[in-house]
């Protein structure tokens, strides 16, 4: 798998997120009554229409990228054929230290840019916006952000998108192209504040440098993974 089929399989997955997304918002409309789409303007739709469309793509445009990543990869097994990914174990030492280097960065990254570069007040994204109302926005969005995205996004960036690039472009260029795209992806979550598109490119580059020195996604994962809990814990907790 070169470049052009890691592309095949980003714009799977896009195409797979936007179907799960608008199944899951007519049903979530039907069972509550909740008009999510009312509004045709983005800024004025219900933010809960955020966070269940961004659930529902990750349930499954992440197993489709899994899956075609598999047919599309040489291996008698699911194991053989992932490997070259970076679906491999990693020591325990490693995992444990990914986990504090996800804190760490979310620590330093996180409060520094808000002394270098103060928000506004009452600029939050819509995921943010929802995550924030009690009850079971809560539990989804810390499943989301702890669990789905952090597994599904380094598969699919560090391990599908990186390795196919590098294949045909080299390290250097596919390093620099996935980190611009992850960061590109999170464009809707900055709510207008443009360090915060920044930060999450320095996240990305930070989780390829993981990738990259661990030759596995597993650590990339649990320093996604803490770096996002942080982010949860100032949420419910200093805000």
């Amino acid at each position: 798998m070169g470049a052009g089929k890691a592309l095949l399989i980003f714009a799977a997955y896009l195409i797979s997120q936007a179907v799960a997304g608008a199944v899951a918002l007519v049903g979530f409309t039907v069972l509550t009554g909740r008009d999510v789409l009312a509004s045709s303007d983005l800024s004025q739709m219900d933010p809960v229409l955020f966070l269940v469309a961004g659930a529902a793509g990750f349930v499954l445009g992440g197993p489709v990228v899994v899956a075609l990543a598999r047919a599309l990869e040489r291996g008698p097994t699911w194991r053989e054929a992932l490997a070259p990914l970076g679906l491999v174990k990693a020591p325990p030492k490693v995992i444990a230290g990914a986990a504090l280097l996800g804190v760490a960065i979310a620590l330093f990254l996180g409060f520094g840019l808000e002394l270098i570069f103060p928000s506004p007040e009452n600029v939050e994204g819509p995921l943010i916006q929802a995550a924030a109302e009690p009850g079971w926005q809560r539990i989804l969005f810390v499943v989301l952000a702890v669990v789905l995205a952090p597994v599904f996004e380094e598969f699919l960036f560090r391990g599908v998108m990186y390795t196919g690039m590098a294949r045909s472009w080299g390290k250097w260029p596919a390093g620099i192209v996935v980190t611009l795209m992850f960061g590109l992806l999170h464009f809707a979550d900055i709510a207008g504040y443009w360090p915060a598109l920044v930060m999450i490119t320095l996240v990305g580059l930070a989780l390829l440098i993981v990738r990259i020195k661990t030759r596995s996604l597993l650590p990339a994962m649990v320093t996604h993974a803490t770096y996002n809990l942080v982010q949860v814990v100032v949420l419910y907790t200093l805000t």
